[in-house]
């Protein structure tokens, strides 16, 4: 079993290989750094595909969607989580006033900004099914977070 790793920050990459070193998973976990819709993934036809926090990093949301469809074979298990858009820039506020307390200000800014160009459940199930994706389940599992889980058709 080799499990590839994508991310586009050169940081965040950095973390991954120096933890797989570690831990000793250099023959299992291969990183790559690549960019949404530009860059193409390693390969295509993965038997699973775990995302975390990139549908509200996208401008155009059907970019994750199209992805999901060229890299994902069919049957694939599928658990991408995302924050979730409160329903008002006072909610925003307050979720960043409860879990952001005490961090740098830069950190709040950019939660705030992220909670505020998140998707509500209503409308990642809306882009699920303009994206022929109805076999995935939007789940709320959080004041704040979201999951969209199945198996691909």
């Amino acid at each position: 079993l080799v499990i590839d790793g994508v991310d586009g920050a050169d940081a965040m990459l950095d973390l991954g290989r120096a933890r797989i070193a570690r831990e000793g998973l250099g023959n299992r976990v291969r990183l790559y750094r690549a960019f949404l819709p530009h860059d193409p993934l390693p390969r295509s036809g993965y038997d699973v595909v775990v995302s975390n926090s990139i549908l509200h990093q996208l401008h155009d949301p059907t970019v994750l969607w199209k992805t999901l469809w060229r890299a994902a074979a069919k049957g694939a298990h599928v658990f991408l989580m995302d924050l979730r858009r409160p329903s008002s820039t006072e909610e925003a506020q307050q979720m960043v006033d409860t879990y952001a307390q005490g961090e740098p200000e830069v950190l709040r800014h950019d939660f705030y900004a992220s909670l505020c160009a998140a998707f509500t459940p209503d409308e990642v199930r809306q882009q699920l099914d303009e994206a022929g994706l109805q076999a995935l389940a939007v789940n709320v599992i959080s004041d704040r977070h979201l999951t969209i889980t199945g198996a691909m058709p």
